[in-house]
């Protein structure tokens, strides 16, 4: 049998040293993956627990309020004056309106989440959409001191009508508006305007509240995340709705921009296209009502 030269043995054992320094350099390669996936798994994990024990108190904080207010309405209804009588309900709105407005958010996640969201569109009166949709928020602009403008474009006089999915555009700019709110500085304005460009519908919300640093704004759209966690944070919310309003911006075909800086405000521009109407509705409803507005710039 042929023996091998040393230059031969060289070469294989520096082939066979390659051949380790490349398994060593792979195997670092998917290590170095696998940790990224894990931490952010772990991060994943603590967000999502961040968001149940944060959502957990958004729920039961209300629904508290509302049975602990009830339990003392019917226990003492007639020594009960009127004044508290009123300020009562007023809490017990305003607790129900928040519970609810939670709830919807969180069924919209699920839907989300289960590859159930499917689009709706239908002939829908843009400017009695906004104006229901920001009627719905009043009580609550109203104990901050806020008023809101609602502006829509001289196009929309002679035909309201844009194919779109309601319930979805509705959710969309609920969430806008209740950020804007939350955000806003006591005693400011808020902006409400949309607009045709070519086939599609421009919405614009804008606040004059604190605003959002630049490094933070590409995060903001993220699921379960705040920029403020924490018992402390003193903002209330759960990191739900803004990753709700860009998907269902996404699934209607659309986009949504961001325009802040801090101390500034905040301006939330979604552009979407027109779809094609699968239902004869001709007004938004919320409650199985047509609702018909003439919105020209009122505020309230």
């Amino acid at each position: 049998m042929h023996g091998l030269s040393d230059e031969e043995i060289t070469g294989e054992l520096l082939k066979r040293l390659r051949d380790k320094d490349r398994a060593y350099h792979d195997l670092s390669v998917v290590t170095k993956k696998l940790e990224a996936v894990n931490a952010r798994l772990i991060e994943s994990e603590k967000l999502k627990t961040d968001f149940l024990s944060n959502i957990r108190n958004e729920i039961n904080n209300p629904l508290t309020s509302v049975l602990t207010l009830c339990e003392f309405l019917v226990s003492d209804a007639d020594s009960t004056g009127q004044e508290t009588l009123i300020s009562v309900a007023g809490t017990i709105y305003r607790e129900a309106f928040n519970l609810s407005f939670q709830l919807r958010n969180i069924f919209a996640a699920a839907e989300l989440e289960a590859g159930d969201a499917v689009l709706c569109a239908s002939n829908v009166d843009i400017p009695a959409l906004i104006r229901n949709t920001t009627l719905s928020f009043k009580q609550r602009m109203t104990e901050k001191k806020l008023s809101v403008a609602i502006n829509v474009g001289e196009e929309w006089s002679a035909s309201p009508y844009f194919v779109v999915d309601a319930d979805k555009l509705q959710r969309v700019l609920a969430n806008l508006l209740t950020n804007a709110i939350e955000f806003s500085h006591e005693g400011k304005n808020i902006e409400i305007r949309a607009g045709r460009e070519g086939s599609s519908l421009v919405v614009i919300v804008e606040d004059h509240g604190i605003g959002i640093e630049k490094d933070a704004q590409g995060i903001i759209f993220d699921r379960f995340r705040q920029l403020e966690t924490g018992v402390t944070k003193s903002h209330a919310g759960h990191g739900l709705g803004l990753s709700i309003v860009k998907a269902f911006v996404e699934l209607m075909n659309g986009t949504i921009t961001v325009r802040s800086a801090k101390n500034e405000g905040t301006a939330f521009t979604v552009t979407l296209p027109e779809g094609q109407a699968v239902a004869g509705a001709s007004a938004f409803s919320e409650d199985g009502n047509d609702f018909f507005f003439n919105d020209s710039g009122e505020k309230f």
